[in-house]
């Protein structure tokens, strides 16, 4: 049995039991110096930078890139979840995620232009 499916065992486990509390998230973020990094922590610690053409020193990932990172571990985990409840074995799960930003949103000539993430797509790998 491959480590994955071993944790999906865990995870129908869990799933099953349905004993999961509700959980009251929070995030704390603070601006530092002059880089402009943003110290995120919640439980644990993430560094966030701009790249250097948008005064950042890329000492992390944007906000955007966390964004999308967020949406992937979210769609793995739908995946594995389901994956678990069905008794689907899986050796490799891998999902990429996609996006555009542009920073020229909202201004002329580009009042269309979201100033969100936007064309956001998924790729989801499985073996199983």
């Amino acid at each position: 049995m491959s480590h994955l499916n071993e944790y999906l065992a865990e995870k129908r486990a869990a799933v099953e039991a349905g004993t999961a509390q509700p959980a009251n998230l929070k995030a704390h973020v603070r601006a530092e110096g002059r880089s402009g990094v943003r110290r995120l922590r919640i439980e644990h610690q993430v560094i966030s930078d701009s790249p250097p053409d948008f005064a950042g020193h890329n000492l992390g990932p944007s906000s955007p890139e966390l964004q999308l990172g967020a949406l992937g571990t979210c769609v793995t985990h739908i995946f594995l979840i389901h994956a678990a409840e069905r008794k689907v074995p899986l050796e490799s799960l891998k999902v990429g995620v996609t996006g555009i930003v542009d920073p020229r949103a909202g201004k002329p000539g580009h009042e269309q232009t979201p100033i969100w993430p936007h064309a956001i797509g998924y790729t989801v790998h499985t073996t199983s």
